[in-house]
């Protein structure tokens, strides 16, 4: 209960009640109120208690009650209450024990019922107390969810009752939360959550043992008395905010990923629509757009190649997660609030060209510290492709399968982690769909089969290509003498029995090397 004697005096309700003796022990602390009139009182006691009786025992004669007063006090009673309806004055031995003792003697109001008094004292208890100020922090969390506040309101009201500002960091939403009307220090915005556990005050916010994050105190709130209580209602209206925060988030992102999906397939006709639903997410669709896909290679290290434990596949799902937060961190930092769409193993963004300068350059640089950073942190590598700029989304689709194909088309020959431009890929575009065709490997070995048992002619050629057929510039490329490059294209004539003079023949060679590249399988 933990109410003093002294307390018990001084509550209103009990203005009528008066100290006859015992004024040393008024801070005492009552456990509980009893009324008893038995005369083998004192085996019901269990000490701690403010005992009211009516001393009808003692209604013909006093003589007694000092002992009856020393056997309450060794029975552990904090403080004996009666009426003078029976006992008119007590006798000066028990007036003097009490005082000696510390053991008030309470003289009670006629009027008041004991039912009355035992109430009054119990209403007025800490714990009674702790179930009205209980009610009203529920209260007030209650009203703040009612009238759709969200988490921050919700450490605002804690700020309020604990006088101590309070930072939230949610391991559910990967974001932190602040009170409003107090000014953090700067670690609660930069350090980690690690180090912010270490150094401040902090509580943990868990349902069913699954963490939400953590309150962190900017002091201890422990010097209030009941802080206890409004850290439980703040955790559950913490939960709840967050839940709300979450299935509006869950919402939105699929109403985003809806018309980001309508878009690459071209499931929107009306102009109107597109315009004005892409102004309700703040995007700009106007002017030339392109398609950019990152996609997550597939690769035996990764563990995709195979089926995954249960455990594996938690961390390849956890891995996946913060390839995802990398891209979209990364591109929105270059070229803020872009349409994305998350599926499988791609993500997928609709950049705006606008009027940016050195663009493409922006972009590729963009899109391969992307790659480096998802390496870096997860160990998966990132195939990206990039579809041509279109003049407005009606052909975004277009882009978006240009931007699919460029990285489907270029694995087998690039391999895993690259980055494929479409219109940069040139002739490649016509010639990757039949790279792995019968025809392609007939075409291949008609012309230079002869040539995959001497791979240091076949690379000569290479580089003759890509030099436009310069004998000097192939030269000085392979660091070899200019008749070198002779002797070498004279064999190469030899071996292929093709004409390398004529612009058909290179053109055929030209056009085998592609085909080699795209399927290295040819040979």
């Amino acid at each position: 209960m933990s109410l003093t004697v002294e307390q018990i005096l001084k509550i209103p309700e009990l203005s009528g009640v008066t100290l006859i003796a015992g004024e040393s022990g008024l801070m005492k602390n009552v456990r509980s109120v009893n009324v008893m009139e038995t005369p083998d009182i004192s085996q019901w006691l269990r000490g701690g208690e403010f005992l009211l009786f009516s001393g009808y025992q003692f209604r013909n004669s006093a003589k007694g009650f000092e002992d009856f007063v020393r056997g309450m006090y060794e029975a552990g009673i904090v403080a004996l209450g009666f009426k003078n309806r029976f006992i008119r004055q007590i006798s000066h031995g028990a007036k003097d024990f009490a005082d000696q003792a510390g053991f008030p003697i309470l003289m009670l109001p006629l009027e008041l019922s004991y039912s009355d008094i035992m109430r009054i004292v119990i209403m007025n208890s800490e714990e009674v107390g702790s179930v009205r100020f209980s009610e009203t922090v529920l209260r007030s969390f209650s009203d703040i969810l009612r009238d759709g506040g969200g988490s921050s309101d919700v450490l605002a009201n804690m700020e309020s009752l604990l006088n101590c500002g309070v930072c939230f960091v949610s391991d559910t939403m990967k974001k932190r939360y602040y009170s409003s009307g107090r000014s953090f220090p700067e670690d609660c915005f930069t350090e980690d959550e690690g180090a912010l556990l270490e150094k401040y005050r902090h509580e943990r916010v868990t349902l069913s043992q699954f963490v939400h994050g953590y309150f962190i105190f900017e002091r201890d709130p422990a010097g209030n008395a009941l802080w206890h209580v409004i850290l439980e209602h703040a955790k559950t209206a913490m939960h709840l905010a967050l839940q709300k925060e979450i299935m509006a988030m869950e919402i939105e992102a699929r109403y985003h990923n809806e018309f980001v999906q309508d878009l690459l397939m071209g499931n929107i006709r009306h102009h109107e629509e597109i315009i004005n639903r892409s102004r309700a997410f703040g995007w700009d669709l106007t002017g030339k757009l392109r398609v950019v896909i990152f996609n997550i290679d597939s690769n035996d290290k990764n563990g995709a190649g195979e089926r995954l434990p249960d455990e594996g596949a938690a961390r390849h799902q956890e891995a996946r997660e913060r390839v995802y937060a990398i891209c979209k961190n990364e591109m929105n930092f270059v070229f803020q609030n872009l349409p994305c769409l998350t599926m499988s193993e791609y993500i997928v963004f609709i950049v705006n060209v606008g009027r940016r300068q050195n663009f493409s350059e922006k972009l590729l640089q963009c899109c391969k510290d992307v790659q480096e950073k998802v390496r870096a942190s997860t160990g998966y590598t990132l195939s990206v492709g990039i579809g041509n700029e279109k003049n407005g989304f009606g052909k975004l689709s277009e882009s978006y399968d240009e931007a699919r194909r460029a990285i489907e088309m270029m694995r087998n020959s690039s391999g895993d982690g690259g980055l494929h431009v479409w219109d940069e890929m040139g002739v490649l575009t016509v010639l990757a769909p039949i790279a792995g065709s019968a025809e392609a490997h007939k075409f291949f070995v008609s012309r230079l089969g002869k040539l995959l048992h001497d791979e240091n002619l076949l690379y000569t050629l290479r580089v003759l290509v890509e030099q436009d057929w310069n004998f000097k510039a192939t030269a000085r490329w392979l660091k070899v003498h200019y008749n070198t490059i002779h002797y070498r294209y004279e064999r190469i004539c030899e071996l292929t029995g093709l004409d390398l003079s004529t612009g058909e023949k290179r053109l055929e060679a030209a056009v085998a090397l592609k085909l080699l590249h795209l399927n290295p399988k040819l040979h």
